[in-house]
């Protein structure tokens, strides 16, 4: 069974040698999973893309950031994340960083704005088989509260709960007001499940979302405006930023 499969076997598979056994992994939760992850090409050296024989494994490589060995994964879902934290667990990287998108439930959110996962949810069906003993995840990362990069004032950084589904266009409104209710800031696909396998295998583990849109007020994903969209735009770019620079002080420690 894949569950017994061990270090030196997903090592095999995946030629991953003992030299690259990364230190983070950063997984994006995305459907246009080959232009992010060629997309974050541009942000490490020394790539080595993997991939096994069946294709169970695939928009995946190990880069090096600033000499730090990290893996970079596009998954879409709960179980495409579950199995690459899983993997990755296994071979012992002890850091990753669940980034992409999320809609907003709490209204002092808006498009672009970063969302720090503080818990997570578990309102799809990956989590269960990881943890068994409650259906909230905590983060156990911490980013800074505000920053700012060359040229720009300084952003701020919110941070709250999020639910995590496992189906967006089952969403109805009577749904997003209760979540909102229960105190959920976001509502995303992924995160809940890497958490949950995260704390399976003892990983340190956050999340760093931007805000798509805002359901409460009657947007979603095939609405588009032009500000909107340059603000998430720049919400993405901020993301990627604290999130690397994460990877590069957590390394330090």
């Amino acid at each position: 069974m894949l569950h017994d499969l061990t270090k030196s076997d997903w090592q095999a598979l995946l030629n991953i040698p003992d030299g690259r056994i990364p230190a983070a992994l950063v997984i994006r939760g995305t459907r246009a999973l080959r232009h992010h992850c060629a997309e974050m090409r541009q942000y490490f050296s020394n790539i080595l893309d993997i991939c096994d024989p069946n294709i169970v494994i695939d928009d995946v490589f190990i880069g090096e950031l600033d000499g730090i060995c990290v893996a970079f994964a596009s998954v879409y879902g709960a179980p495409m994340a579950s199995e690459i934290v899983h993997v990755f667990g296994v071979l012992g990287t002890p850091l990753v960083i669940q980034i992409g998108c999320c809609g907003a439930l709490a209204g002092s959110l808006s498009a672009g704005d970063l969302l720090a996962v503080s818990s997570a949810y578990c309102g799809e069906g990956a989590s269960q088989y990881y943890k068994q003993d409650g259906k909230e995840v905590a983060a156990t990362l911490r980013f800074e509260e505000t920053l700012s990069s060359a040229g720009e004032e300084p952003f701020k950084i919110h941070c709250g709960r999020v639910y995590t589904t496992s189906a967006l266009f089952a969403e109805s409104s009577d749904d997003i007001e209760k979540w909102a209710a229960q105190g959920f800031r976001g509502v995303d696909m992924e995160t809940a499940a890497t958490f949950a396998v995260a704390e399976y295998f003892g990983m340190d583990r956050g999340a760093l979302l931007y805000v798509y849109d805002c359901p409460r007020c009657g947007e979603h994903i095939l609405t588009s405006d032009q500000e909107k969209n340059r603000r998430r735009q720049l919400g993405n770019e901020r993301m990627i930023q604290v999130a690397l620079k994460t990877i590069r002080n957590h390394a330090r420690l």
